[in-house]
């Protein structure tokens, strides 16, 4: 009678070359705009999931939407799930940028208008955006992992890539997780958003990189704080559910107090916690609040 495990004894000498052929395919698919970025993380790794962390007002969503029209204009697509804001605040952020400093982000509305005097730096940035970013992104308001995975599905058959997928952010997306979000523990329902964005990495090979909020405790109890895993709200399930945790703070590596919106060039600091397939390091920034822009900082 045959063994029922005989099929799986397989020696590492009979999967060699495949292994390394994987190896040495281990490159990244893109590289992300920001050098900070590149160094800690390597660029943007096919099937790897990153979290990104940080107090309220310290610019994570500007970050993740800054980076995602830089590699939807190098001609990825890109698969955007805001849970927080609109597509069109979003937009906002995007033609700030694409003007330079010409228009600030508290002006692109009203620039909208023939008669505001900024509107030719308004139709070039959307002139830009719509040649250039629009046609490999795809923003979508709130969903849940299900929904995500079919979507992230259907881009990649029809632009036969996987997507890069921002999330924005993970505690907002894991209260769509469930219909039974109301009556579960808010960890469970992070915890079970983890396990469906990696799911979705595996299935699919998409990166994706998941905004986090911290906790309340973190950034309210007055004290300077060490960032550590255990600021993230869900924190057992981003510690052990994400390949690389990056948290953004103040240059200094610890939160300040009172948290007030940052100030055009404030200095940040973003600091790998965990990254399993590379260093602990850390890399500077400006945030630039005024015009929606991280900047690279030596």
């Amino acid at each position: 009678m045959q063994c029922p495990t005989s099929n799986l004894l397989v020696f590492e000498s009979d999967k060699l070359d495949e292994h390394l052929s994987a190896l040495e395919g281990d490159q990244p698919v893109a590289h992300f705009g920001l050098k900070a970025l590149n160094d800690v993380l390597g660029g943007v790794y096919p099937g790897l999931n990153y979290a990104i962390g940080t107090a309220p007002g310290k610019g994570k969503t500007t970050l993740a939407s800054q980076e995602a029209d830089k590699l939807a204009d190098d001609g990825h697509p890109v698969v955007y799930v805001s849970a927080e804001l609109p597509a069109h605040k979003l937009l906002e952020k995007s033609l700030t940028r694409l003007s330079g400093t010409e228009l600030a982000l508290s002006e692109v509305a009203d620039a909208a208008a023939e008669s505001h005097p900024k509107h030719v730096a308004f139709e070039n940035a959307l002139g830009m955006y719509r040649d250039r970013i629009a046609p490999n992104l795809c923003i979508t308001g709130p969903l849940n992992t299900v929904e995500l995975s079919n979507l992230v599905g259907l881009v990649a058959r029809e632009r036969d890539e996987a997507p890069i997928v921002f999330v924005d952010y993970l505690q907002l997306l894991a209260c769509g997780t469930t219909a039974d979000q109301q009556f579960i523990d808010e960890r469970l329902a992070i915890t079970a958003c983890v396990k469906g964005l990696r799911e979705i990495s595996n299935l699919y090979g998409s990166p994706v990189i998941a905004l986090s909020s911290t906790t309340r405790k973190s950034y309210e109890s007055g004290k300077s704080t060490k960032p550590s895993l255990g600021m993230f709200g869900g924190s057992s399930a981003v510690e052990y559910g994400f390949d690389s945790v990056l948290y953004l703070a103040d240059d200094n590596g610890k939160p300040s107090f009172p948290y007030e919106p940052p100030a055009s060039g404030t200095p940040l600091k973003l600091i790998a916690l965990k990254n399993r397939y590379g260093m602990l390091a850390e890399a500077r920034l400006d945030f630039d609040g005024v015009h929606a822009t991280f900047l690279d900082r030596d």
